[in-house]
């Protein structure tokens, strides 16, 4: 099965595909293509092709960066506090599973952001960008529920959700430490003295 006939199979939430994914180690790279192809795809369309001009391509480029930058940066997070939560905290009896088989499954549930090719055009460019994130979300679901094996996706869900506000209180004591920190250190650094005679 080529990479395209994955992407398709996950965009229509085959749960099959999931878990073949799950399985095979050697889709970790297609996993983060997905993710990168979707930031792309969504840093060109969502937000307009970049300019032509030196400075517009300049601003185009640095834009789609951040976007596949961002995107990857939040699929290891979720792979990690999906993997943390669902083995650790909400686990059922059978679940077996790893932050690898998750980032498989999880790369794969961007796929749906494929979609983004349509968000540009009039009309139906609004309706695009408001399913593609739902569709996102109940790939993300099933991805989670094959990669941890569980009967239930309501259970799926959970710890999506758990997960979710575990990440978001990290990140916030992550920047409130940091700003403490930059601020004891902007403190610590002495003020120059003038030179004499100056």
């Amino acid at each position: 099965m080529n990479y395209l006939e994955k992407l398709y199979r996950a965009v229509i939430l085959d749960s099959e595909l999931y878990e073949e994914v799950e399985a095979d180690k050697s889709l970790t790279r297609q996993a983060l293509m997905t993710v990168a192809l979707v930031a792309i795809i969504e840093g060109i369309f969502s937000f307009g092709a970049p300019s032509p001009t030196d400075q517009g391509l300049f601003v185009g480029l640095s834009h789609i960066s951040q976007s596949i930058l961002g995107s990857i940066t939040r699929w290891v997070m979720w792979a990690f506090f999906i993997a943390f939560v669902g083995t650790r905290i909400l686990p059922e009896p059978e679940t077996e599973s790893n932050t690898g088989e998750l980032l498989r499954t999880l790369g794969f549930a961007y796929a749906p952001g494929v979609l983004y090719v349509f968000a540009s055009l009039p009309i139906i460019g609004s309706i695009v960008q408001l399913l593609v994130p739902l569709w996102q979300l109940a790939a993300m679901v099933v991805a989670v529920r094959q990669a941890l094996d569980f009967s239930s996706t309501t259970r799926a869900i959970g710890v999506c959700v758990v997960a979710f506000f575990l990440m978001v209180l990290t990140l916030i004591l992550f920047i409130m430490f940091t700003s403490f920190f930059i601020a004891i250190a902007s403190n610590a650094i002495p003020v120059e003295t003038p030179l004499i005679g100056t």
